[in-house]
């Protein structure tokens, strides 16, 4: 039997290793992806279709998600999740009727590392959740709650696009600043209706990479120009922006009769909003006083009151440590942040799993033995799949690959590796 190269240095290690396979988990469920691969596990929840599903591997638990669209048909045993009693704080299933002259909105909140936690595939996920919560007329109304303190330079363009081209045209869209730092602001900026919590501040987009480098020459250029497109969807004057992100001193006018304001790139303004010898962060004071900012809200009724209204209703359950109904969008979101993070700091026991059942159904001569094995490295490499569909970020951050690249080079070489495992 000929062994691939690459796993070579792997048979030694692992070729007496052997490994007791669990007995099928009584009462699982099996999803049917569209691409014939099978999950079986146990259902916990779903959401429009979707499903998060607890698999056992190795003796490990996991949980994946796995998007409705995905998913060709669910084989059950065990007891339907939507069957099951809901959890006493779970959002409700079915808005109430609607109120004649009362806007529906719900507040997402954007959180983390953006390209990670925050990701414009996320965003769009959500949208047809978003539309049987609160329409698609216009009349209903998204707040995105930011509490970031920045990310990944390339979900920036993406996210404003998601945000832009499918939120604005279906929903009010508008900002709800606890702390916007660096691509977080730079996300937000092309929402024309920015609002500030008391604490709030939005700013300082400077862009780094490698060690602690800031981003010069013809990349920091490519930069400035994609945030003056950005301003412009959103409707600031592209100066503002500019003195977030390089050392430029920055100042306005504010005309007394009409309240509008004149930005300058140098200090002639009457008020000097900024030096120049620093990036420029607003405050929520600050944001207020030039105009930035439409309003300072400290919770939704005054949010309610800034939006132009006496009442909106916010749609969701209330829940402990929130400040705002959690909606079945927002919990979409809460799921999707924490497995996106338990995928992130399990990054290398997956792949780690994934080597050893490799290797060790490449280090072994009984046939029965590998195709455990086999079925064993099957698994693990469902669990680097399900991260990298979950957020297709991590094919770029880790293989340098997109998606449709990586699904090619990377996921199908490894599936065909198996497969010739077996046949050999």
């Amino acid at each position: 039997m000929q062994v691939s190269n690459m796993w070579t240095r792997f048979i030694t290690l692992f070729a007496a290793i052997v490994l007791a396979v669990s007995a099928a988990v009584s009462g699982a469920d099996t999803v049917v992806l569209k691409d014939g691969t099978k999950v079986e596990g146990v259902i916990e929840r779903e959401l429009e279709g979707s499903v998060w599903i607890k698999t056992s591997i190795g003796g490990i638990e996991t949980v994946q998600f796995i998007l409705a669209e995905n998913i060709a048909k669910i084989d059950r045993t065990a007891k339907p999740a939507e069957e099951a009693k809901p959890a006493p704080n779970a959002a409700s299933s079915d808005p109430k009727p609607r109120r004649a002259g009362v806007p529906r909105g719900v507040v997402i909140s954007l959180e983390g590392t953006v390209g990670i936690q925050m990701a414009a595939k996320t965003l769009e996920d959500m949208i047809p959740i978003l539309e049987k919560e609160i329409g698609n007329d216009g009349t209903g109304i998204v707040v995105f709650k930011i509490n970031s303190g920045g990310g990944l330079l390339l979900e920036i363009q993406k996210l404003s696009d998601v945000i832009h081209l499918k939120y604005k045209p279906k929903f009010r869209t508008v900002s709800w600043i606890e702390s916007a730092i660096s691509a977080a602001a730079m996300t937000s900026h092309c929402i024309e209706e920015i609002y500030f919590l008391p604490e709030g501040n939005y700013g300082a987009c400077t862009g780094w990479f490698g060690a602690l480098q800031a981003v010069s020459g013809e990349g920091l250029e490519e930069v400035l120009f994609m945030m003056e497109k950005i301003s412009a969807r959103g409707g600031y004057a592209p100066e503002i922006m500019r003195a977030m992100q390089i050392n430029e001193p920055l100042s306005c006018t504010i005309d007394e009769q009409t309240g509008k304001v004149t930005w300058y790139q140098k200090e002639e303004g009457e008020y000097l909003v900024n030096k120049g010898e620093s990036i420029l962060t607003f405050t929520a004071p600050q944001a207020l006083k030039y105009g930035f900012s439409k309003g300072t809200a400290k919770d939704l009724e005054e949010l309610t009151r800034a939006l132009g209204y006496q009442e909106i209703d916010w749609v969701g359950e209330v829940r402990p440590g929130f400040i705002y109904p959690v909606s079945k969008s927002e919990d979409f979101m809460l799921s999707y942040r924490k497995k996106v993070t338990d995928d992130e700091a399990r990054t290398n026991e997956y792949f780690g799993n994934y080597q050893q059942a490799f290797a060790a159904a490449a280090g072994t001569q009984d046939p029965e033995l590998r195709a455990r094995f086999v079925g064993r490295a099957r698994k693990h490499l469902r669990s680097i799949e399900s991260m990298v569909r979950n957020n297709p970020n991590f094919a770029l951050l880790r293989w340098g690959m997109e998606l449709k690249d990586w699904e090619r080079d990377w996921l199908k070489v490894q599936q065909e590796e198996l497969a010739k495992l077996l046949r050999n």
